[in-house]
């Protein structure tokens, strides 16, 4: 035993000795490890995701999604457009940045946007405002595709938004929506509600919902998937147990909905959805505000802020008429559903790839990048 803990103590001092005589491997080694540790974390970590604005005299301008998804896309479009129609298409300049369902990130860029010398930021999404408005309190944020700012908590009324942030509301007609189900299909039996049940604007969006439905006496259930697998899942769940879906506007839903045309084909189950970009992406028809249009009120209210030095505090949050929506169909899943009742709807042109993508009238850029009725929430997912 004596043996063993001589042993142990040369070999500490043998250690120290070589440290102390400058052993390079050892010392090297540590040394190196730190510094590698250092540099891979500081990209990630320390480097800035925003650049600084260019002292140009130019009104610079940063815009931040939290997912991308075609409401979003057009938006966007329409904001700027509208935007460069007013100030000059040679005044001003635009920065965008995805925050791909990152809070974190949507923080840092937001609060990048205000510390490189962006005049405002437009937020486009609930979770886009939410964690910019958190972030930044210094720069006016403009709001578009949120469907409630009080719920949201980013504003004290509606009428007086009392901080930096006011916006455009993208409430759509939930009450036609479900119009729609009991006017175009065979009195559904069971109508399944799937949200990704994390977004609160979707959550407000199913409540009203289910109280159309229970008022019209029609069964309903609302499913909820926040990931790739649980949303397969649910869907699968309530195709096997409803006679239609609706789904409401919902980022994490509307950039999946691939899985949605899957199942829907596959179920040959109709969906209802509550925007055109998401009825294109796989369903069957919807009642939706014009996208394009919600960008460019937007602007309206960024050039009243920025131009006519409107005080953001006291810029009511803006909601959309309902003459600004239409009703919309899928040719394509029509067509698979065998579904012919058009009521007059305008047909959604689904773009083929390398062309664009036009609803009606109106151009749409595609870019890539519970408790049964009156009311228990399925859980089981």
């Amino acid at each position: 035993m004596k043996k063993r803990i001589i042993a142990l103590g040369l070999a500490a001092v043998l250690v120290l000795m070589l440290t102390a005589c400058g052993g390079g491997t050892g010392k090297g080694n540590d040394s190196a490890s730190a510094g590698s540790t250092d540099s891979a974390s500081k990209p990630i970590m320390e480097e800035p995701l925003v650049k600084e604005v260019a002292d140009d005299g130019l009104c610079h301008i940063g815009i931040l999604t939290y997912r991308n998804h075609g409401a979003a896309e057009e938006t966007i479009k329409g904001f700027e457009d509208e935007f460069r129609s007013m100030m000059g298409s040679t005044e001003v300049v635009f920065e965008r940045m995805d925050a791909d369902g990152d809070p974190e990130k949507c923080a840092r860029i937001a609060t990048g946007y205000a510390n490189s010398g962006y005049k405002l930021i437009f937020a486009v999404g609930t979770e886009a405002v939410q964690n910019a408005g958190a972030a930044v309190k210094d720069v006016p944020i403009i709001g578009a595709c949120v469907t409630d700012y009080l719920l949201a908590e980013v504003v004290s009324s509606l009428e007086a938004p009392g901080g930096n942030i006011t916006g455009v509301s993208s409430m759509g007609p939930i009450n036609l929506q479900i119009d729609q189900i009991t006017d175009v299909l065979p009195w559904p039996t069971k109508v399944g509600i799937v949200a990704s049940g994390t977004e609160v604007g979707s959550k407000f969006q199913v409540s009203i919902a289910a109280q159309c439905l229970a008022e019209k006496n029609i069964e309903w259930e609302s499913y909820n998937g926040n990931t790739e697998e649980t949303l397969r899942e649910v869907l699968e769940k309530a195709a096997s147990e409803c006679s239609c879906l609706y789904l409401p506007t919902d980022s994490f839903v509307a950039s999946h909905m691939d899985i949605v045309k899957e199942v829907s084909l596959s179920s040959q189950i109709p969906v209802i959805t509550g925007d055109y970009h998401m009825c294109r992406g796989g369903g069957l028809f919807c009642y939706s505000i014009d996208y394009e249009k919600h960008g460019r009120h937007a602007a309206a209210m960024a050039f009243d802020v920025l131009e006519k030095g409107e005080e953001i505090s006291r810029l009511a949050v803006r909601e959309e008429e309902l003459e600004d929506t239409q009703q919309y169909y899928n040719p394509e899943m029509a067509e698979a559903l065998n579904w012919y009742d058009y009521g007059g709807m305008s047909p959604i042109v689904i773009a083929q790839p390398g062309e664009e993508a036009q609803s009606g009238e109106t151009q749409h850029d595609e870019t890539q990048y519970g408790q049964t009725q009156y009311g228990e929430e399925n859980t089981e997912y």
